[in-house]
């Protein structure tokens, strides 16, 4: 049974020497798929070894799985992990072929493919979706602010600028209060300074997600303001996994092998929570094994769904992040016979 926010904010306030200097990041039906390059490629990859872009954050430890239990090895790859502080890096990696697969947030991966030329991303796996309490926003402890209609005016703490989920997710939230992000300020945070920026007064809410929602609860008494995943965001899809049109076609075998071990691994995420919170200090080593067991995980999708995808593109259309009609089809591209 999943543990109330009350009781493990509780636990972790019983936990001595909080200080965690984190890197940053941050299943349903399908419709058909896109034929993409990869869709029924066997035998065995054309590359021995990928490189991999991923944030160290709760969504992607599942590649940590993957590792952990041999299923790279089991498809013959070999795997180097490339660090990333956003998202952004995996555009990066992609154009320029130091990267063969990252991980990417939905709505910052579509915000990319709009705007960056040439980019052409290909969704290979998914990842995650919203569960509750992973993506909120929190205010001080002190706080007056008791509603969105109160950040009017307001400074906001998000990690990036311009499009990304926490700009989307407060533009849907706030629709109710005839508000936009227009009528906010943004300030550009990231994650691990936004506790800090908190207490120093320098914005007045922030866009966190875990495991820094839990820390900043228990180090500082921040509380949250709203959970960024209720309403029309409920069960939002978060994070999947990509890699370039180009890629895909030149290397068909080595994508369909990639798709197998995240398969394998996701199914172990799905299943079995204890094992991903024992996983989580070893894939991001600053964090502490007690916070591990106490953070509110994701939900972790086991099939690759067009449907959660052209759900992020409709939520972004209707805040006018994305032109209407914007093709995703075309970027979907799971391992044949894996849709639901």
């Amino acid at each position: 049974m999943k543990a109330s926010r009350t009781y493990r904010r509780a636990l972790v306030f019983a936990i001595a020497g909080l200080a965690v200097g984190i890197t940053a990041c941050s299943s349903g039906s399908s419709a058909t798929a896109g034929g993409g390059a990869s869709s029924g490629a066997s035998g065995a990859p054309e590359l021995s070894t990928i490189t991999i872009g991923t944030l160290k954050s709760a969504d992607t430890v599942t590649i940590q799985i993957a590792e952990d239990k041999g299923f790279f090895k089991q498809q013959g790859l070999n795997v180097n992990l490339t660090t990333e502080a956003t998202t952004n890096q995996t555009a990066t990696g992609l154009l320029s072929h130091t990267m063969d697969f990252g991980d990417q947030n939905y709505i910052g991966m579509l915000e990319q493919e709009k705007t960056v030329p040439g980019l052409d991303q290909r969704v290979v796996a998914d990842d995650t979706q919203a569960s509750s309490d992973n993506d909120v926003l929190l205010v001080s402890k002190n706080s007056k602010i008791t509603s969105l209609a109160q950040l009017k005016g307001k400074k906001v703490a998000i990690p990036a600028p311009g499009i990304n989920f926490g700009a989307v997710a407060l533009d849907v939230l706030m629709k109710p209060y005839q508000m936009t992000s227009a009528d906010y300020t943004t300030v550009v945070v990231p994650f691990p300074n936004a506790q800090q920026a908190l207490a120093r007064n320098e914005v007045d809410a922030a866009f966190m997600i875990e495991p820094f929602v839990t820390i900043a609860e228990a180090a500082a008494g921040d509380r949250i303001l709203v959970d960024m995943t209720t309403g029309a965001m409920s069960s939002f899809p978060i994070t999947c996994w990509v890699t370039s049109a180009s890629f895909a076609q030149k290397y068909p075998k080595t994508v369909a092998a990639f798709q197998r071990a995240m398969g394998e691994a996701l199914q172990v995420a799905a299943s079995n929570p204890s094992y991903v919170r024992s996983e989580l200090p070893k894939f991001i080593p600053t964090m502490k094994p007690a916070i591990a067991k106490v953070i509110s995980l994701p939900t972790f999708n086991t099939t690759l769904s067009l449907t959660r995808l052209e759900r992020v593109a409709d939520v972004m259309e209707q805040v006018g992040a994305l032109p209407k009609n914007f093709d995703v089809k075309s970027m979907y591209d799971p391992l044949a016979g894996s849709e639901s």
